[in-house]
């Protein structure tokens, strides 16, 4: 197949498997590998390791950066995914459509309606694999990503997501309103993404453990938003069905650490499973 951007499969170095979403959905086994799923002028893109877990790790990256693009499929979570959980790393579809989209949070295009689309396909991937409960994880429009897909018995790990995304930077917003949904003009992309783009209209669900860096404007923009909608405080603690931290990672827009991320994720499957058991895991 041929896109408008740059592709390249073979750097993630995994068998590569192509279907369409009715071959996919009829498949009887899961072998760990690169999958993608062709919807004709997108495609998703799935990095996915079966290990037999009863709980799944599902990675969703945030926007490429302004500066460098990077060849699609693109994905983001690997040091940080616990290697006790099954791995599903997913590159947002809308990163197919042109040079200019770097973010689409997940939420689909004309081509795919991934709002429609992904829980099934979530919920496919879990039964070949016989998982039940999920950690979804991510950075930024990937957070917002994990926030949208969790369910009642999911935990979700965030970091600064988008919760009204015309709260966000709109030069951002438009290339993906424009060559995802045929909709080119400020006016109606602003109403578009109102629409679509806020996380208030349907609150997230599950165990929310969200960072959030003190020294970005998302505190004010989006984080105190949803807290205003869920019910729950803006200063750090954990009632148990939402964790917050707030953290110095530096100025701006800007995610902890790799390293203080993989604390939090492997407290959070710690909280999940219980710790693992067995020398070989002492020894780990």
């Amino acid at each position: 197949m041929s896109f408008p951007v740059e592709t390249d499969y073979r750097r993630w170095r995994q068998k590569q498997y192509r279907y369409t979403p009715d071959e996919f959905m009829a498949l009887e086994r899961l072998p760990s590998g690169l999958f993608m799923l062709d919807y004709g002028a997108v495609e998703l893109a799935m990095l996915i390791r079966n290990r037999g877990a009863s709980t799944s790790f599902y990675g969703f990256h945030a926007a490429q950066s302004p500066l460098t693009r990077q060849p699609v499929p693109y994905f983001q979570g690997r040091k940080v995914a616990p290697k006790r959980l099954n791995q599903i790393l997913i590159s947002d579809p809308s990163l197919y459509l042109h040079d200019d989209v770097r973010v689409g949070w997940f939420l689909g295009n004309k081509h795919c309606d991934l709002q429609t689309e992904l829980p099934p396909i979530m919920d496919k991937i879990d039964a070949l694999m016989g998982a039940e409960r999920r950690l979804l994880w991510g950075n930024s429009a990937g957070g917002t990503a994990a926030l949208r897909y969790a369910r009642e018995q999911d935990v979700s790990v965030v970091m600064n997501p988008q919760i009204i995304l015309t709260n966000f930077t709109f030069g951002r917003v438009r290339p993906w309103t424009q060559h995802g949904w045929g909709i080119p003009d400020h006016d109606n992309s602003w109403f578009f993404a109102e629409k679509i783009g806020d996380l208030r209209n349907t609150p997230p669900k599950g165990r929310i453990v969200y960072c959030q860096n003190e020294h970005d404007d998302h505190v004010e923009l989006q984080l105190k938003p949803l807290a205003e909608t869920l019910g729950v405080s803006t200063e750090p603690g954990d009632d148990g069905r939402f964790k917050l931290i707030l953290g110095d990672w530096g100025k701006g827009h800007i995610p902890p650490p790799s390293e203080i991320q993989q604390q939090i994720v492997g407290e959070e499957v710690e909280r999940m499973l219980g710790k693992p058991k067995g020398f070989w895991a002492r020894f780990r």
